[in-house]
């Protein structure tokens, strides 16, 4: 332990001077001489180009399909509420259009019944408003609680709707944990039941909400009938990607914790080393997969602090209080 502070004050004061005769830089970036690295062990190595599909563990649950269900029932109970208040406006106001001409030819019906079709109309109109207004209503919540191509299938009775009223398929929603990204494009999702059973699903759409008690992303799929299990039933689901991404292996070694992120030191010319924050979604061995996409300042062939980035995380935080502007602009 004293050896350690002793070099976390090296490397402190080291970056500390740098960064007395340097530009104002981002805080956590270090400037550090050949000797301060030796004296602190720090050792990097270049980042490995690989490509993976990324699979990522999920929770899933079968659902109940008869709020779905219920739902395309009030969205055709709406039409057909504002296709009959369509219909009353349209009487009302050919009604109207009527004692308008009358009255205006020389007074052939009298002003109160002439008022009294203008009136049916405008009350017409106002409950047709209400109607479309609910009509939207329904349809909105219905985006909002099961996404659009859900939505569309209640609001149109097409797919996977009639297939769910029958029993052919059910319907499940799986998650991944709060932090984790589902991976894109998705390919079908592999199930295993809790007897073991293994059943490929059927991707829908991406979930609108988190579910309850997990707080990631998720999507809707379905599950065919012949495997079919009880509404409630959990599910462990792996979701992978429909095609190989390219990127990089980030050893665990290389990554520090701040704040709840995962970061890691990049070098960045002979002697600045910069933080990058990267996903830790996808697991390698002793390590995580990145995706080009994901970090893009991560890049084959850099050099990666994979030993004592924990020295220059305390490092860094020692000579640069909150708030104090720091190191230098990179060597590049």
């Amino acid at each position: 332990m004293g050896r350690y502070l002793l070099v976390l004050a090296a490397l402190a004061c080291a970056a500390a001077a740098c960064a007395g005769n340097a530009c104002a830089a981002p805080p956590a970036t270090l400037r550090l001489d050949a000797a301060s690295l030796a004296a602190g062990g720090v050792r990097t190595a270049a980042l490995r180009a690989v490509a993976r599909s990324p699979r990522v563990a999920a929770y899933g649950v079968v659902l109940d399909p008869g709020p779905l269900i219920r739902l395309a029932a009030a969205i055709a109970a709406a039409r057909s509420r504002l296709a009959e208040a369509r219909a009353q406006t349209a009487l009302a106001a050919s009604q109207a259009r009527r004692a308008t001409g009358l009255y205006r030819a020389q007074h052939n019906v009298s002003r109160a019944d002439y008022e009294a079709a203008r009136s049916r109309l405008q009350v017409a109109e106002a409950a047709e408003a209400g109607a479309r207004a609910r009509l939207a209503e329904v349809q909105a919540g219905a985006r909002s609680r099961w996404g659009a191509r859900l939505a569309g299938a209640a609001a149109g009775g097409g797919a996977p709707l009639p297939q769910l009223e029958q029993g052919r398929w059910q319907l499940v929603e799986a998650s991944v944990a709060l932090g984790g990204s589902l991976p894109r494009p998705l390919a079908p999702p592999l199930a295993r039941l809790p007897d073991g059973t293994r059943a490929r699903l059927r991707v829908i759409g991406r979930a609108p909400r988190a579910a309850a008690g997990i707080a990631g992303p998720g999507v809707y799929c379905l599950l065919a009938a012949p495997t079919a299990a009880s509404i409630g039933t959990p599910l462990s689901v792996s979701l992978r990607a429909s095609r190989a991404l390219p990127g990089v292996l980030v050893p665990a070694s290389a990554v520090v914790w701040h704040d709840g992120r995962a970061l890691v030191y990049l070098q960045r010319g002979a002697s600045t080393y910069a933080p990058v924050a990267i996903p830790t979604s996808t697991p390698v061995g002793a390590g995580y997969f990145v995706a080009a996409r994901d970090a893009p300042d991560l890049r084959a062939g850099q050099r990666l602090v994979v030993r004592g980035a924990a020295l220059l995380y305390s490092a860094s935080r020692s000579a640069h209080p909150a708030g104090a502007a720091s190191a230098p602009a990179d060597d590049d």
